[in-house]
């Protein structure tokens, strides 16, 4: 077996294994992000969830409802008003690719062409095949390069970095996500790092839901600081 399709087979290894450790984990990962986050550092925030078409259920999910538990305001953002369809990513030993299936539905807050990044402290973007769909939208790419360019809290989980490196210069940046996004990232000038969590200042990467309970941490403490 080559090398290279080695070492994929063993990260998705890697990560089904996490995933059916993943309600254990989140409870000390809970007990954790109460420690990090500066006490009353964070209530009355307000934090921009970007999602479109197909994003990650699970993902969405658990970063609004972090949000909610430290008094932060999540604002669910998508290119229309609406309820909005959700999917469930899994990992599956049969096959060599992620599965996707149907997930819960979002209502969501706010059109993209409605956003007014200055209302916002920070901005989160979930994976799944929402983020393909985002960057489409020239008002998205505008809210991203916003957060870039102020150097304000930006978080993005598995295939949220395609949104980033659409949006504005990485080059020189430390980043993660899904393993698939790993050569357009390297392409964007970025050094792609295989960990649950990279911070790069203020800029916050991870690789996917199975990382969930070390990501929010270190977004919590960048949105604290």
């Amino acid at each position: 077996m080559p090398q290279d399709e080695s070492r994929r087979i063993s990260r998705r290894a890697a990560l089904a294994a996490s995933a059916g450790t993943a309600a254990v984990v989140a409870l000390g990962g809970t007990a954790a992000m109460a420690e990090t986050a500066k006490k009353g550092a964070l209530k009355g925030k307000r934090v921009l969830v970007g999602i479109g078409e197909f994003s990650e259920g699970m993902e969405t999910y658990y970063m609004v409802y972090r949000l909610k538990e430290e008094g932060v305001v999540p604002v669910v953002a998508a290119a229309a008003v609406k309820r909005l369809q959700m999917v469930v990513h899994d990992f599956d030993p049969a096959y060599s690719n992620y599965t996707e299936k149907l997930g819960y539905v979002i209502q969501t807050d706010v059109a993209y062409k409605d956003v007014k990044p200055a209302e916002y402290d920070a901005l989160l973007i979930p994976g799944g095949r929402g983020p393909e769909e985002m960057r489409q939208y020239p008002e998205v790419l505008a809210i991203t390069r916003y957060f870039l360019d102020k150097d304000l809290p930006l978080g993005a989980m598995c295939h949220g970095p395609q949104v980033v490196y659409a949006a504005g210069s990485v080059k020189g940046r430390r980043m993660t996500g899904t393993y698939g996004v790993r050569a357009d990232i390297e392409m964007a000038g970025a050094k792609f790092v295989d960990e649950p969590v990279v911070v790069d200042g203020r800029l916050v990467t991870s690789r996917g839901w199975p990382d969930l309970p070390d990501f929010m941490p270190k977004f919590l403490e960048v949105l604290a600081g």
